[in-house]
């Protein structure tokens, strides 16, 4: 599966570092691989009414507050994806979200939010599978996501 994200990087002359290691579920787990970045998680969360997707992007030792990503797009209460909602939007079941996944969100229901803190950063992100992390700067992900015609914000999370 990563050689399909591989694939995109390459055609977009995107420079990245790919890191291998033993897959990883959780960023508990992933405290022990060694990549030159500061870890951040990536997570799936939907409004009450299943109408309003969002895959919001922040440091891993920082917690997200739903209510933030609701009043900014002022949306009903806030639920973290189950496991079925996530197989039909990104293909994936937990511990490789990222947003590379959304190369398999064919609806492109999912609107992106990046922590402000990781605009100018180099940062990690499974690509499909987590015995992978694949490292490139915030501009290519943005790079990345554009040649998805994904959308994506920055927001003090």
């Amino acid at each position: 599966m990563k050689q399909k994200i591989f694939t995109i990087l390459d055609s977009l002359g995107i420079k990245y570092e790919n890191y291998e290691h033993q897959p990883v579920h959780s960023c508990n787990d992933a405290k022990w691989v060694c990549i030159p970045w500061k870890r951040v998680k990536s997570l799936l969360i939907r409004n009450k009414k299943w109408t309003n997707f969002y895959m919001v992007v922040l440091w891993d030792d920082k917690k997200l507050e739903t209510n933030k990503v609701r009043e900014m797009f002022d949306d009903s209460k806030m639920s973290f994806f189950e496991e079925d909602l996530m197989v039909q939007k990104i293909g994936l079941r937990p511990g490789s979200v990222s947003p590379f996944a959304l190369v398999n969100n064919e609806e492109k229901d999912i609107k992106v939010v990046f922590d402000k803190e990781l605009k100018w950063v180099l940062i990690g992100f499974h690509p499909l599978q987590n015995d992978n992390t694949v490292v490139l700067k915030m501009d290519d992900v943005e790079k990345f996501l554009e040649n998805l015609w994904f959308e994506f914000v920055y927001w003090d999370l």
